[in-house]
């Protein structure tokens, strides 16, 4: 009976610590929301590095039962204190790797915010379980960062064996070309972006893992043409390290005009 009454303490401290963590996320997602001006399509695209996310809860799950264990253990300390010891270890997280500079300060002052948000959120979840309704907070964003945002008005597309072509009125998003290659063939590619406006773009390429797949870029020149200052021009290459479907995915952000994609395989 004692034990039940231990394993029940123990599961309920731990989903106390989840929900603190849900509620850190909550505070982390209205930032990037913020700071991408309500585009979903950043915000999918902030959520899609599932590492970092990983290791950004891990070591605040950690870190956190650390300090509870060793003031539970050895020392007793104030509410105040315990909130000063968890924004002393969301600061010097990134020490150890950049070393004292100006991005150290900046991050690590960040990282101590998220800390004491999370160590507050737990003293109120704690007292409240109604704070558990935070732990959907991992289902909800790991569904959300699946759903594609991308926004593409007025687009027509044309697609041969070898080559893409696309017009639109604007593009903000990502839109993937598929490519089937056999190991050890070689490809060349030849993108041409020109745009009538502001937006801006940029391009990588995944192989049929997912992985990214590093380019020796041969050309890249921002005027293909002296009277067209707006066309944007990159020719690269790579080499098929497996079979499979390659991806080259062009993204838009506010892209108004045309793409252009052709590729020659050896």
């Amino acid at each position: 009976m004692v034990l039940g009454i231990k394993w029940t303490n123990l599961g309920v401290y731990l989903l106390n610590k989840l929900a603190a963590l849900g509620s850190l996320l909550v505070f982390m997602c209205l930032y990037l929301l913020l700071a991408s001006g309500f585009d979903l399509y950043d915000f999918t695209e902030y959520l899609s590095n599932l590492t970092l996310w990983g290791l950004i809860g891990g070591y605040a799950l950690i870190v956190t039962m650390l300090i509870d264990f060793v003031t539970y253990k050895w020392i007793r300390v104030t509410f105040q204190t315990s909130i000063l010891l968890h924004a002393l270890a969301g600061f010097i997280v990134f020490l150890p790797v950049y070393g004292m500079n100006i991005f150290s300060v900046i991050a690590g002052s960040i990282g101590a915010l998220c800390a004491c948000i999370y160590a507050f959120s737990y003293a109120i979840i704690r007292k409240r379980r109604i704070g558990w309704v935070l732990l959907l907070m991992f289902p909800l964003l790991l569904s959300i960062r699946l759903i594609d945002f991308t926004i593409k008005e007025g687009w027509t597309e044309e697609r041969t064996n070898s080559s893409f072509s696309a017009e639109f009125e604007r593009f903000n998003g990502r839109n993937e070309i598929h490519i089937s290659l056999k190991k050890g063939e070689e490809i060349t590619c030849y993108l041409s972006i020109e745009q009538s406006n502001e937006g801006g773009h940029g391009f990588h390429v995944l192989d049929p893992k997912g992985k990214a797949v590093g380019m020796e870029m041969i050309e890249e020149q921002a005027d293909t043409y002296e009277e067209y200052t707006n066309i944007q021009s990159d020719v690269f290459q790579f080499q098929a390290e497996s079979e499979g479907t390659y991806r080259l995915i062009v993204r838009g952000h506010d892209l108004e005009g045309k793409i252009e994609v052709n590729w020659e395989i050896d």
